[in-house]
């Protein structure tokens, strides 16, 4: 059925909820990256202290792995059955992982905890989530659907983000610190309540999502087109798939370095203790993260471009890491430089996938093509934990220098990226302006 009025901003509401919850417990280490060491080495001393860098790198890897390569499955899948029941699937899949994660297992155990959660976020959740998103606007309503998306994405993210901090932050006494017992309860506490949240709306999705939902530029006569090589194919051809996925890719290496790092860089290079981080790592993620998901699909609606939106950014975030390596000798300043910095690169997730249309995408392929460009794009969830926690193991602070390097680099190259997607983008409207696309040829038959 189509979706309209009221009731698209619930379905919209929902699985974006969902999407919310899906990357925060996989990535608990953007939050509590220092609490998680204690967890891992006192409360339960599963690995040495020598390392512990490493094996968030390593759980990290293997999160990377199983979501990142499989994403290409995620999306046939979302293109051949209800995207309902699959995001319904998912949300109990990372439930019950999350219920398991909570009594910290071993070393092998944890691993294989992230396993599952690769599975469920890319094989069930990751792309059905991007198709009914899609589906809900129009072609001139993709920018703000998907920022306003992101948007509630961030609000839970903030929500449980803050009352992971608030149960984790209860182990800490003054005078003697965190207490490693009080902190592994609390974080049970924290993992529990996170697998009831999937489960809840794994049975709300189920209820308020129809089955069939048809998009609001789709015939209600349009039958979606089920799984065939010749899609894949179809999509693997198109330019635009290959632009993006290198696009997307730049920005997300921005996401990985941030994100993941900020935090703990602000504990061991800027001298702030590891509850004002956790703080801090929750407002840059989510708050800040939700304002600016909000404000840039509006921003690329007024420019007229998210191609060229996301190369702007690009542009700003790049300088914010070179000034933010710049003014680490300035503690205040340069926590105030590494919120701008969030701004920037949380910014730029909100109009991602908002960019299909615009590169010639047609909405008939957007499970397939979402598959395809993640595969590509998301590559450093699979490498860069593991890789940065080798800098860090090897180089104590000076590692963090190599990450932001990294991260220069990669905004060197996407900025390059934007260029050529932004001439291929001009190019394929005046074609298009002569001829149907794919979706109304579709439309028409």
């Amino acid at each position: 059925m189509k979706v309209t009025g009221k009731k698209r901003w619930v379905v919209l509401a929902l699985v974006s909820l969902l999407g919310g919850i899906m990357v925060y417990v996989p990535f608990l280490r953007y939050n509590y990256y220092d609490q998680m060491i204690i967890v891992f080495t006192q409360f339960k001393p599963i690995v040495s202290a020598s390392y512990a860098h490493e094996f968030i790198g390593d759980i990290g890897l293997w999160f990377g792995i199983f979501s990142v390569l499989i994403y290409p499955i995620g999306g046939i899948l979302a293109d051949k059955f209800s995207e309902r029941n699959l995001l319904v699937i998912g949300a109990v899949m990372m439930g019950l992982a999350s219920f398991w994660y909570g009594i910290v297992p071993g070393s092998i155990e944890i691993m294989i905890i992230h396993i599952l959660y690769g599975i469920g976020t890319s094989i069930f959740i990751w792309s059905a989530y991007l198709k009914v998103v899609r589906k809900m606007g129009t072609d001139a309503e993709q920018g703000r659907m998907y920022s306003t998306s992101e948007f509630v994405r961030a609000i839970v993210g903030t929500l449980i983000g803050f009352f992971g901090a608030s149960l984790l932050n209860k182990a800490v006494f003054p005078g003697t610190g965190i207490d490693p017992q009080v902190l592994g309860q609390q974080w049970q506490m924290m993992l529990f309540f996170n697998g009831a949240l999937f489960i809840i709306l794994a049975v709300l999705i189920f209820i308020l999502v129809p089955g069939r939902i048809i998009g609001a530029e789709e015939g209600n006569e349009v039958v979606q087109e089920g799984f065939s090589m010749k899609n894949i194919v179809t999509v693997l051809k198109m330019p635009g798939t290959w632009l993006l996925a290198l696009l997307i890719f730049f920005c997300f290496s921005f996401t990985s370095a941030g994100a993941g790092y900020l935090g703990t860089y602000t504990t061991n290079v800027l001298g702030i203790s590891e509850t004002q981080a956790s703080n801090f790592a929750v407002i840059r993620n989510y708050i800040i993260a939700g304002l600016s998901t909000l404000a840039i699909g509006f921003i690329a609606d007024k420019i007229g471009s998210k191609v060229k939106t996301l190369g702007i950014y690009l542009v700003l975030a790049t300088i914010m890491t070179v000034v933010m390596i710049l003014t680490r000798d300035a503690t205040m300043m340069c926590i105030v430089v590494t919120f701008v910095f969030a701004t920037v690169y949380t910014g730029m997730r909100g109009i991602y996938f908002a960019t299909l249309g615009e590169v010639g995408i047609p909405l008939s392929l957007t499970g397939v093509s979402t598959g395809i460009i993640s595969l590509i794009c998301y590559t450093p969830d699979i490498y860069f934990a593991k890789l940065a926690g080798s800098w860090l193991d090897a180089y104590g602070n000076a590692g963090y220098d190599f990450i932001w390097y990294w991260a220069i680099g990669c905004g060197i190259l996407g900025i390059i990226t934007a260029g050529i997607t932004m001439a291929y983008s001009k190019k394929l409207q005046a074609k298009n302006k002569q001829e149907p696309s794919a979706d109304q040829a579709a439309e028409v038959k």
